[in-house]
């Protein structure tokens, strides 16, 4: 993942694979465009999205708490 370093503005891309893509500062991206690579620091995984739901029981029907 990775984010515009603090200082750059937001800019979008007019030309090559990734054109009218719009980066702005704040927001992370799994992608971004080689070119301009120095305006970016790569992060980490927001926690949420590493970790996985827990688990549930699954019901079973018919079966009753007693």
């Amino acid at each position: 993942m990775y984010r515009l370093k603090k200082g750059q503005e937001a800019f979008e891309l007019v030309d090559g694979p990734m054109a009218g893509r719009k980066f702005v500062p704040g927001r992370s991206y799994e992608e971004i465009p080689a070119q301009e690579k120095r305006r970016f620091e790569k992060i980490s995984k927001p926690a949420a999205a590493r970790k996985q739901a827990p688990a549930t029981k699954p019901e079973i029907a018919g079966k009753e708490d007693k």
